[in-house]
């Protein structure tokens, strides 16, 4: 079998060839050799694809990774570039989007910001994050009921002083005073030793 191969691939003499049944085999040769070479850029190549997918959320975590970092010492453009990277690579990714909105409200680009916000939590209803800065956009837009939509989602997958602090506030700018002290009450049974909670 080897000797076989050895043959159909063997060079062949470099004189004028004429005889047909020589011809046949060096056109077998090339054919063969085309196909060897077709075999090995189609192998590679799907190796090469496997290895690029299959590497893809590590390579987003560590874009995310590198904005998580630009994000400390406020460094918020350069940390937004990081976490598209990390999106355009593996877009299932919350946590990229999350903090991708909280950079870009943090450059006033509010109507991103809600985008990235929302989407996040729709890709982890958990990310209590997510709808405490919904919540606080919605406030600076004087979109109240908006805002208490998003607290209230928030403590209801976690309970948390801020949270009962930031829905009682939004309360009382309705003028909807006992909501806002249920609240406040709520705030400070969750810390005791929250001041503004008293104060509000």
């Amino acid at each position: 079998m080897l000797f076989r191969s050895w043959n159909a691939i063997r060079p062949l003499p470099s004189v004028q060839v004429t005889d047909p049944a020589l011809l046949a085999q060096k056109r077998k040769q090339r054919n063969l050799i085309r196909s060897a070479v077709a075999v090995v850029v189609v192998i590679g190549a799907a190796w090469y694809t496997f290895d690029y997918v299959t590497s893809a959320p590590d390579r987003a975590r560590a874009e995310f990774e590198r904005g998580m970092h630009l994000m400390a010492p406020k460094t918020y453009l350069e940390a937004i570039q990081a976490f598209t990277r990390a999106v355009d690579i593996w877009p299932n990714l919350p946590e990229a989007y999350l903090n991708r909105g909280i950079a870009y409200y943090q450059t006033s680009q509010r109507n991103e910001a809600m985008d990235d916000l929302t989407r996040a939590a729709e890709m982890n209803p958990q990310l209590t994050a997510a709808y405490d800065e919904l919540g606080r956009i919605h406030l600076e837009k004087h979109e109240t009921e908006k805002a208490i939509e998003a607290f209230s989602k928030s403590l209801d997958v976690k309970p948390n002083t801020d949270g009962y602090y930031a829905r009682g506030l939004a309360y009382e700018s309705l003028g909807e005073h006992q909501k806002a002290v249920d609240d406040f009450d709520k705030a400070i049974a969750h810390q005791v030793d929250a001041p503004y909670a008293y104060r509000a």
